[in-house]
Order: C-alpha cells, then sequence, then structure tokens
C-alpha cells in the first residue's frame, strides 16, 4: 500500500466543558513540514502534536489547527461561592443579635454580592490526555484518506507503466523495418552515383554496420523496461517509496532522451515523444506520494 501527502480530517470534539475544532490537512512537499495554528490555551501541546504526527508522516506540508469553538459562553461554567455566601450569613447573624432586623434576602440580591459567583474555565491540565487521545484518533483517520488517494495514484502510474511496457514492445520490430529501409536506401544513393557493377558489397555492409552500431538501442530499452519493473515491484511492496519512484524517474527520464537522441526515423521519433509523455506524467503524479 502506498500513501499519498495529500490528506485531510477534522472533528469537533467535547472534552468537559470546551468544544473544540481540530483540523488536519496536507500537500505534498519535499520534507515533513509541520505548521500548528492553535489557540493561545493549547500552546503547551503543539510539541507533543508534532511528536505525534512525526511517529506517522514523514513527509509533506501538515497544517494543523486546534481552536476552542464559543469558549466564552460554552467552556466557561458559573458557580456559586458557598464560603463567601456562608460568611455573609454569618455576618448578617451578628447583626441581627444588635436588635437590627432586615428583610429576608431575595435572590437576585444574593447573586449582587461582589465575588458570590466564580467563574471556572477548564485548565490545559485536565483536558492534555483526552486531546491528545482525540488528536490520535483524528491522525489515524487523517492517514486513512491519504492510504484511499494512494490506491488511486498505484492504479494510475500501474497503468500508465502498462503503456510504457507496450511502447516499449512496438519499438523493437520498428528497428528491424528501419534498418532494411535504410539499406534499401543506402544502395539507391550508391547507385545514382556508381554502376551497379561498380557498388562494393563489403563497403555497403561496412555502412549498414556502422549505422546499426549508430542507432543500436537496445540497452536503452532494457534499461527502461529493467526501471519499470523495478518501479512496479515498489507499487507492490509499498510503503514510503516516493523518493525512490522520484529517482527512478529520472532515470527512466535518461533513457527516453538517449533512445530519442539515436531516433533516425519518423516512426521511432514519435515513440520516443510518447514514452517521454509517460514518464512526465509519471513523475508528477510521484511527487504526491510519501
Amino acid at each position: 500500500m502506498i500513501y499519498s501527502m495529500t490528506g485531510y480530517a477534522a472533528n469537533q470534539i467535547q472534552i468537559n466543558s470546551a468544544t473544540i475544532q481540530l483540523e488536519i490537512k496536507s500537500v505534498n512537499h519535499r520534507f515533513l513540514d509541520i505548521t500548528i495554528k492553535s489557540a493561545e490555551e493549547f500552546k503547551s501541546l503543539e510539541n507533543q502534536l508534532r511528536t505525534l504526527m512525526a511517529q506517522y508522516i514523514n513527509r509533506g506540508k501538515i497544517d494543523i489547527k486546534l481552536f476552542l469553538k464559543d469558549n466564552q459562553s460554552q467552556n466557561n461554567t458559573l458557580e456559586l461561592n458557598h464560603e463567601l455566601l456562608q460568611k455573609y450569613l454569618n455576618l448578617m447573624t451578628q447583626i441581627e443579635k444588635y436588635g437590627i432586623s432586615q428583610a429576608p434576602l431575595t435572590i437576585p440580591q444574593i447573586l449582587s454580592i461582589p465575588g458570590i459567583l466564580s467563574q471556572t474555565q477548564f485548565t490545559t491540565d485536565e483536558i492534555q490526555e483526552p486531546l491528545l487521545t482525540e488528536f490520535s484518533v483524528l491522525l489515524s483517520k487523517f492517514v486513512q484518506t491519504q492510504s484511499i488517494e494512494g490506491e488511486k495514484l498505484q492504479q494510475l502510474l500501474s497503468s500508465r507503466l502498462t503503456q510504457i511496457a507496450e511502447v516499449v514492445t512496438q519499438i523493437k520490430p520498428l528497428l528491424g523495418k528501419v534498418t532494411a529501409e535504410y539499406q534499401t536506401k543506402l544502395k539507391q544513393r550508391l547507385a545514382e552515383f556508381m554502376r551497379e557493377s561498380e557498388i562494393n558489397d563489403a563497403r555497403l555492409q561496412q555502412e549498414l554496420a556502422f549505422f546499426c552500431q549508430k542507432m543500436d538501442v537496445s540497452e536503452e530499452l532494457d534499461r527502461l523496461q529493467a526501471h519499470v519493473n523495478e518501479f512496479n515491484a515498489l507499487l507492490n511492496k509499498g510503503g514510503q517509496i516516493g523518493k525512490r519512484l522520484d529517482f527512478i524517474c529520472q532515470e527512466m527520464h535518461r533513457e527516453a532522451n538517449t533512445f530519442g537522441s539515436k531516433s533516425v526515423a519518423i516512426e521511432t521519433t514519435q515513440k520516443a515523444v510518447d514514452l517521454k509523455v509517460l514518464i512526465e506524467q509519471i513523475r508528477e503524479q510521484v511527487q504526491n506520494i510519501m
């Protein structure tokens, strides 16, 4: 199984009184580049998030967002300050001993006492463990999206590799045809300058051998096919193979270029162009593989 460097996962989670929005997305990059945008409350957790991410991912530009949702209204709770209320009641009892009486306190009056209500906000320590657990769950979903994209890439690359193998198969019989056509043209040209009886068969064979040596691309085609086989083997093996595949693409492009430079016929030149187009399409997709 191969993995794409493109992935996305998001989730809204509830931990105690905190509603937290988590998001992970990535695009291709030569190295691992992690950017975290988080609320001030979570700054202390960023290094741990990076460590968790690096356990799963080794390449790609990763953007992580971690912030509170509606924290002013949802994440703070109001609590009655029982200790302060009891102190007020005790003071009232002491005052009544002096014969001073008053009407019973109403609830609005009690709530208006300064400090009687305390606003309790969650602390990072309280949510650190459950938050990291939820992040790990989301990270697994994120990697799964990369796997799905990787499967699509594998199918596309396998198709292009099959097309390259077909082009190589089509080239081999063309080489014999090109050689025969050149031999015929060579005879015709010689005949234009000398009588048939003067044509030296040895000289003709020498020129033909020189031509065949000049246009011999058997090694290039063999190496190209070997690269295709290695590429397929890596796709089937899976894992984090993007850098290796990129190197193989460079080698494939080198062989296609050499083949094109040795081409002396329209048919083989067109096949060289076909190979380059297919290899370039593969190279573009390989840039997305982890």
